[in-house]
């Protein structure tokens, strides 16, 4: 805190002294200035410009007869005020005048207490002290509450995941901090197969037991530098950052599979669950920002959905140079081995890095159970498809 003649004082309450007479504010400083760092005013438009431009000042001390601002106007002014540091500013009145009306009238305005001159140090110092303390405590408890907002709205309140206003808030946040590396941040949106179907059929609490039971399968399967939240009904997102595609893809089907590897058992009923899973990678996908990287994966897991779901989609429509030209999806497994038994191969020439990403956890898996030796081929192909844009 900066005092009168430019030092600092850190640990000291600021108080505020709104007076026209020079004699009175100095007066004021000498009673309470080894306990309160003090700043002056000599009118109520001044002292009403410097607690507006300086939110340390935690006491206002004001006379009430002053020019082209009295004390009653400048406590109306502050009760009324927009920001609510100033509006609960506590307010000290100091009058030459002992009258009844005075003091009703001070009080009416919103003055916190009433001090009649001649003024008495040690009273003055005492009152000083008193409401400097509330305000301290209104400040702390405004704080702890906005705290408490912002956890609130941070969290999803059932799985205890993170919320959407969370994921675009760190999202954004970690994609500022992507600058360069393109190719290092996935972004995974996951839907529930039938979600409103099993709701509606099943009532609210198996419901939501559902979704908390799908929240702890999401976090056993990622990392914790990962953001896992809960973005709708039975909608996630994860927000997977130094991840580029390959690894995303791989993470995808490492979901999918846990997701539907057991059914859900509630009450006696059991209820098989799968997802469809969209995926996008800064610099492979349209898209500069959370929001927008978002909204592509929607997208693609509106195409999962579209074809029969419990899959992952990597790849937006794509419309063909022929001249009857046409709008395609990025084909399944089982359609792009038809379209090579009928010759058609160059049709998959988009998307062959993008099914070698789908197949490859197949790969690894039957490389692992049937030990066929291949981890060296397998880091060349991880390597190479890395290196794909």
């Amino acid at each position: 805190m900066t005092t009168q003649n430019g030092s600092t004082s850190p640990d000291k309450p600021r108080v505020l002294v709104v007076d026209d007479s020079r004699v009175m504010r100095k007066a004021i400083h000498k009673f309470i200035r080894r306990e309160f760092d003090v700043t002056e005013a000599e009118d109520g438009e001044a002292g009403w410009q410097k607690l507006t431009e300086d939110n340390q000042i935690q006491v206002v001390i004001a006379d009430v007869l002053m020019p082209k601002l009295d004390g009653y106007a400048l406590i109306c002014r502050i009760r009324a005020a927009d920001q609510t540091r100033i509006r609960d500013v506590p307010v000290i009145v100091i009058t030459g005048a002992e009258d009844d009306d005075t003091r009703e009238r001070a009080f009416a305005c919103g003055a916190n207490d009433f001090i009649t001159k001649p003024i008495d140090g040690a009273h003055l110092l005492t009152c000083t002290r008193t409401q400097a303390k509330l305000d301290q405590t209104a400040r702390k408890l405004a704080h702890d509450v906005e705290v408490i907002d912002d956890e609130l709205a941070s969290i999803d309140p059932l799985t205890q995941l993170y919320s959407r206003r969370m994921l675009l808030q760190r999202g954004n946040e970690e994609l500022a901090n992507t600058a360069g590396k393109s190719d290092e941040f996935s972004l995974i949106k996951l839907d529930i197969d039938d979600f409103k179907v099993i709701y509606s059929q099943q009532g609210d609490d198996c419901g939501d037991r559902l979704l908390v039971w799908l929240a702890k399968i999401l976090v056993a399967q990622t990392r914790a530098e990962d953001l896992v939240a809960r973005i709708g009904g039975g909608e996630f997102a994860i927000m997977a950052p130094t991840t580029g595609r390959l690894d995303a893809a791989i993470l995808c089907e490492r979901l999918r599979g846990a997701i539907s590897a057991e059914p859900f058992s509630h009450d006696g009923a059991t209820i098989p669950l799968t997802a469809s899973i969209g995926l996008v990678t800064l610099g492979r996908d349209q898209g500069n920002s959370i929001e927008e990287l978002l909204t592509v994966a929607e997208e693609r897991v509106a195409s999962a959905k579209a074809a029969g779901g419990n899959q992952l989609s990597v790849s937006d429509l794509a419309e063909s140079e022929n001249e009857d030209s046409v709008i395609v999806e990025q084909p399944d497994i089982d359609t792009a081995l038809g379209m090579l038994q009928n010759g058609n191969s160059g049709k998959l020439d988009p998307y062959l890095s993008d099914l070698v990403l789908t197949v490859l956890p197949l790969i690894e898996l039957c490389n692992n159970k049937l030990s066929l030796d291949f981890e060296y081929e397998l880091d060349v192909l991880r390597k190479k498809l890395s290196e794909l844009k």
